[in-house]
Protein backbone atom coordinates (compact mmCIF):
# COMPACT_ATOMS: atom_id res chain seq x y z
CA UNK A 1 0.00 0.00 0.00
CA UNK A 2 2.73 2.54 0.57
CA UNK A 3 4.20 1.94 -2.53
CA UNK A 4 0.90 2.53 -4.66
CA UNK A 5 0.16 5.51 -2.13
CA UNK A 6 3.44 6.93 -3.51
CA UNK A 7 2.58 6.26 -7.07
CA UNK A 8 -0.72 7.64 -7.33
CA UNK A 9 0.70 11.38 -7.66
CA UNK A 10 2.74 10.07 -11.11
CA UNK A 11 -0.20 7.70 -11.99
CA UNK A 12 -2.66 11.12 -11.60
CA UNK A 13 -0.39 13.41 -13.56
CA UNK A 14 0.03 11.18 -16.20
CA UNK A 15 -3.46 9.97 -16.80
CA UNK A 16 -4.05 13.74 -16.90
CA UNK A 17 -1.48 14.24 -19.88
CA UNK A 18 -2.22 10.77 -21.03
CA UNK A 19 -6.47 11.74 -21.89
CA UNK A 20 -5.14 15.60 -23.33
CA UNK A 21 -3.14 14.15 -25.66
CA UNK A 22 -5.75 10.91 -26.60
CA UNK A 23 -8.75 13.49 -27.08
CA UNK A 24 -6.23 15.15 -29.38
CA UNK A 25 -6.86 13.76 -33.40
CA UNK A 26 -3.97 11.86 -35.26
CA UNK A 27 -1.17 12.11 -32.49
CA UNK A 28 -1.21 8.50 -31.10
CA UNK A 29 0.16 7.34 -27.82
CA UNK A 30 4.25 7.59 -28.45
CA UNK A 31 3.88 11.01 -27.45
CA UNK A 32 1.62 10.47 -24.27
CA UNK A 33 4.13 7.93 -22.71
CA UNK A 34 7.01 10.63 -23.64
CA UNK A 35 5.55 13.81 -21.75
CA UNK A 36 4.52 11.22 -19.10
CA UNK A 37 7.95 9.91 -18.28
CA UNK A 38 9.37 13.99 -18.87
CA UNK A 39 7.03 15.39 -16.13
CA UNK A 40 7.71 12.09 -13.63
CA UNK A 41 11.19 12.72 -14.43
CA UNK A 42 10.70 16.55 -13.08
CA UNK A 43 8.10 15.35 -10.11
CA UNK A 44 10.69 12.76 -8.57
CA UNK A 45 12.70 13.46 -5.72
CA UNK A 46 13.78 10.04 -4.36
CA UNK A 47 17.49 9.32 -4.10
CA UNK A 48 17.69 6.71 -6.64
CA UNK A 49 17.78 8.86 -10.01
CA UNK A 50 14.66 8.32 -12.35
CA UNK A 51 15.32 5.88 -15.18
CA UNK A 52 17.55 3.61 -13.04
CA UNK A 53 15.06 1.12 -11.50
CA UNK A 54 12.36 3.36 -9.81
CA UNK A 55 8.88 2.68 -10.27
CA UNK A 56 7.72 5.67 -10.68
CA UNK A 57 9.30 6.00 -14.04
CA UNK A 58 6.98 3.12 -15.31
CA UNK A 59 4.31 4.32 -13.46
CA UNK A 60 4.60 7.76 -15.18
CA UNK A 61 4.85 6.35 -18.62
CA UNK A 62 2.34 3.48 -18.61
CA UNK A 63 -0.32 5.64 -17.32
CA UNK A 64 -0.23 8.19 -20.01
CA UNK A 65 0.44 5.17 -21.93
CA UNK A 66 -2.52 3.56 -21.12
CA UNK A 67 -4.58 6.25 -20.88
CA UNK A 68 -5.06 7.28 -24.36
CA UNK A 69 -7.12 4.68 -25.53
CA UNK A 70 -10.02 5.70 -23.35
CA UNK A 71 -9.91 9.49 -24.79
CA UNK A 72 -8.91 8.56 -28.20
CA UNK A 73 -13.11 7.03 -28.23
CA UNK A 74 -13.37 11.07 -28.20
CA UNK A 75 -11.93 11.81 -32.19
CA UNK A 76 -12.21 8.28 -33.09
CA UNK A 77 -16.26 8.19 -32.90
CA UNK A 78 -16.95 12.15 -33.50
CA UNK A 79 -14.81 12.77 -36.48
CA UNK A 80 -13.56 8.92 -37.74
CA UNK A 81 -9.90 10.39 -37.15
CA UNK A 82 -7.91 7.77 -35.38
CA UNK A 83 -4.98 8.19 -33.29
CA UNK A 84 -3.18 4.99 -33.42
CA UNK A 85 -3.45 1.52 -35.48
CA UNK A 86 -5.39 0.39 -32.71
CA UNK A 87 -8.46 2.76 -33.09
CA UNK A 88 -7.82 1.88 -36.91
CA UNK A 89 -8.69 -1.75 -36.39
CA UNK A 90 -11.31 -0.74 -33.76
CA UNK A 91 -13.31 1.65 -36.94
CA UNK A 92 -12.86 -1.41 -39.53
CA UNK A 93 -14.42 -3.74 -37.03
CA UNK A 94 -17.53 -1.56 -36.05
CA UNK A 95 -18.11 -0.76 -39.78
CA UNK A 96 -18.02 -5.03 -40.33
CA UNK A 97 -20.47 -5.78 -37.36
CA UNK A 98 -23.16 -2.69 -38.68
CA UNK A 99 -22.27 -0.45 -41.22
CA UNK A 100 -20.80 1.77 -38.96
CA UNK A 101 -19.92 5.23 -39.66
CA UNK A 102 -18.07 7.74 -37.22
CA UNK A 103 -19.37 11.40 -36.98
CA UNK A 104 -21.68 13.76 -35.14
CA UNK A 105 -24.65 11.32 -36.18
CA UNK A 106 -23.25 8.67 -33.74
CA UNK A 107 -24.24 10.26 -31.04
CA UNK A 108 -28.00 11.41 -32.39
CA UNK A 109 -30.66 10.36 -29.85
CA UNK A 110 -34.51 10.27 -30.50
CA UNK A 111 -37.35 8.78 -28.76
CA UNK A 112 -38.92 8.35 -32.16
CA UNK A 113 -36.61 5.55 -33.28
CA UNK A 114 -33.17 3.46 -31.87
CA UNK A 115 -30.10 5.20 -33.46
CA UNK A 116 -27.58 1.92 -34.40
CA UNK A 117 -24.59 3.72 -34.33
CA UNK A 118 -25.26 5.02 -30.77
CA UNK A 119 -25.71 1.47 -29.74
CA UNK A 120 -22.76 0.07 -31.72
CA UNK A 121 -20.82 3.51 -29.99
CA UNK A 122 -22.08 2.78 -26.19
CA UNK A 123 -20.93 -1.21 -26.83
CA UNK A 124 -17.65 0.17 -27.32
CA UNK A 125 -17.94 1.38 -24.06
CA UNK A 126 -19.11 -1.34 -21.99
CA UNK A 127 -16.20 -3.34 -24.19
CA UNK A 128 -13.57 -1.10 -22.75
CA UNK A 129 -14.60 -1.23 -19.43
CA UNK A 130 -14.86 -5.18 -19.60
CA UNK A 131 -11.34 -5.36 -21.17
CA UNK A 132 -9.89 -2.91 -18.49
CA UNK A 133 -11.40 -4.69 -15.73
CA UNK A 134 -9.82 -8.34 -17.23
CA UNK A 135 -6.61 -6.04 -17.57
CA UNK A 136 -6.64 -5.52 -14.19
CA UNK A 137 -7.42 -9.33 -13.09
CA UNK A 138 -5.45 -11.43 -15.46
CA UNK A 139 -2.74 -8.73 -16.65
CA UNK A 140 -1.66 -8.50 -13.10
CA UNK A 141 -1.51 -12.14 -12.31
CA UNK A 142 0.36 -12.30 -15.42
CA UNK A 143 3.16 -9.49 -14.54
CA UNK A 144 3.66 -11.19 -11.42
CA UNK A 145 4.37 -14.66 -13.42
CA UNK A 146 6.95 -12.64 -15.62
CA UNK A 147 8.32 -10.67 -13.11
CA UNK A 148 11.31 -13.24 -12.74
CA UNK A 149 12.75 -11.23 -16.03
CA UNK A 150 13.80 -8.53 -13.97
CA UNK A 151 16.25 -11.26 -12.00
CA UNK A 152 17.85 -12.15 -15.12
CA UNK A 153 21.47 -10.71 -15.28
CA UNK A 154 21.65 -7.68 -18.12
CA UNK A 155 24.51 -8.92 -19.62
CA UNK A 156 22.26 -11.87 -20.62
CA UNK A 157 19.03 -9.85 -20.99
CA UNK A 158 20.51 -6.76 -23.37
CA UNK A 159 21.37 -9.20 -26.08
CA UNK A 160 17.86 -11.25 -26.29
CA UNK A 161 15.97 -7.64 -26.34
CA UNK A 162 18.44 -6.85 -29.05
CA UNK A 163 17.89 -9.73 -30.81
CA UNK A 164 14.01 -9.61 -30.91
CA UNK A 165 14.23 -5.89 -31.89
CA UNK A 166 15.84 -6.15 -34.78
CA UNK A 167 13.93 -9.50 -35.48
CA UNK A 168 11.12 -6.96 -35.14
CA UNK A 169 12.24 -4.25 -37.44
CA UNK A 170 13.09 -6.48 -39.96
CA UNK A 171 9.61 -8.72 -40.09
CA UNK A 172 7.68 -5.37 -40.30
CA UNK A 173 10.42 -3.66 -43.20
CA UNK A 174 11.43 -6.53 -44.66
CA UNK A 175 14.17 -3.86 -45.77
CA UNK A 176 18.06 -4.29 -44.59
CA UNK A 177 17.76 -0.57 -44.60
CA UNK A 178 16.09 -0.51 -41.90
CA UNK A 179 18.08 -2.34 -39.50
CA UNK A 180 20.75 0.40 -40.65
CA UNK A 181 18.73 2.95 -39.70
CA UNK A 182 18.15 1.07 -37.04
CA UNK A 183 22.19 0.86 -35.60
CA UNK A 184 22.71 4.62 -36.61
CA UNK A 185 20.02 5.90 -33.95
CA UNK A 186 21.44 3.51 -31.68
CA UNK A 187 24.77 4.59 -32.08
CA UNK A 188 23.17 8.35 -32.11
CA UNK A 189 21.62 7.71 -28.52
CA UNK A 190 24.97 6.76 -27.37
CA UNK A 191 26.56 9.82 -28.42
CA UNK A 192 24.26 11.88 -26.95
CA UNK A 193 24.15 9.98 -23.63
CA UNK A 194 28.13 10.46 -23.71
CA UNK A 195 27.93 14.01 -24.44
CA UNK A 196 24.92 14.48 -21.83
CA UNK A 197 22.51 15.88 -24.71
CA UNK A 198 18.90 15.16 -23.68
CA UNK A 199 17.29 12.61 -25.83
CA UNK A 200 13.47 13.72 -25.14
CA UNK A 201 13.38 16.59 -27.06
CA UNK A 202 15.25 14.98 -30.10
CA UNK A 203 12.38 12.09 -29.74
CA UNK A 204 9.71 14.31 -29.08
CA UNK A 205 10.80 16.19 -32.23
CA UNK A 206 11.10 13.59 -34.47
CA UNK A 207 8.32 12.00 -34.09
CA UNK A 208 6.19 15.11 -34.27
CA UNK A 209 7.85 16.77 -37.33
CA UNK A 210 6.59 15.10 -40.18
CA UNK A 211 2.93 15.58 -38.85
CA UNK A 212 3.83 19.03 -37.79
CA UNK A 213 5.25 20.46 -41.19
CA UNK A 214 2.29 18.27 -42.73
CA UNK A 215 -0.44 20.07 -40.84
CA UNK A 216 0.21 23.61 -40.99
CA UNK A 217 0.90 23.14 -44.87
CA UNK A 218 -3.38 22.23 -45.23
CA UNK A 219 -4.13 24.35 -42.25
CA UNK A 220 -2.18 27.15 -44.43
CA UNK A 221 -3.50 26.23 -47.54
CA UNK A 222 -7.47 25.40 -46.03
CA UNK A 223 -6.77 29.82 -44.62
CA UNK A 224 -6.31 31.26 -47.93
CA UNK A 225 -2.40 31.61 -47.06
CA UNK A 226 -3.13 33.39 -43.97
CA UNK A 227 0.44 33.46 -42.07
CA UNK A 228 -1.97 34.66 -38.87
CA UNK A 229 -4.40 31.86 -39.39
CA UNK A 230 -3.44 30.38 -35.67
CA UNK A 231 -4.27 33.52 -33.50
CA UNK A 232 -7.45 33.56 -35.14
CA UNK A 233 -9.44 30.63 -34.07
CA UNK A 234 -9.98 30.62 -29.88
CA UNK A 235 -9.45 27.18 -29.98
CA UNK A 236 -5.98 27.54 -31.79
CA UNK A 237 -4.74 30.43 -28.91
CA UNK A 238 -6.36 27.94 -25.98
CA UNK A 239 -3.48 25.27 -27.43
CA UNK A 240 -1.05 27.74 -27.98
CA UNK A 241 -1.22 28.89 -24.95
CA UNK A 242 -0.98 25.46 -22.80
CA UNK A 243 2.04 24.95 -25.05
CA UNK A 244 3.54 27.90 -23.62
CA UNK A 245 2.86 27.43 -19.79
CA UNK A 246 4.32 23.56 -20.43
CA UNK A 247 7.32 24.94 -22.02
CA UNK A 248 7.69 27.36 -18.80
CA UNK A 249 6.94 24.66 -16.66
CA UNK A 250 10.16 22.89 -17.62
CA UNK A 251 12.41 25.86 -17.61
CA UNK A 252 11.02 26.78 -14.40
CA UNK A 253 11.99 23.52 -12.86
CA UNK A 254 15.40 23.01 -14.73
CA UNK A 255 16.12 26.66 -13.28
CA UNK A 256 15.15 25.59 -9.72
CA UNK A 257 17.21 22.23 -10.11
CA UNK A 258 20.44 24.31 -11.69
CA UNK A 259 20.20 26.96 -8.75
Amino acid sequence: MGERRRLMPFISVSALIGTGIGALPGIGSTLAATLGYATGQKMHKGPVPFGKGTPEGVAATEAANSSVSGANLIPVLSLGIPGNVGAVFLILAAESIGGFNPGPSVFRFSTAEVNPELVIAFGLFTTMMLANVLNWILGGQIMRATGVMARIPKPMLMPIVLLLTLTAIYVQETDFTALYFAMGFAFLGWGMRKLAVPVLPFVIAFILAGNLEQTVRQAFAASGGDPLFLFKSPLSVVFLLLGLLVILFFLRKSASEGS
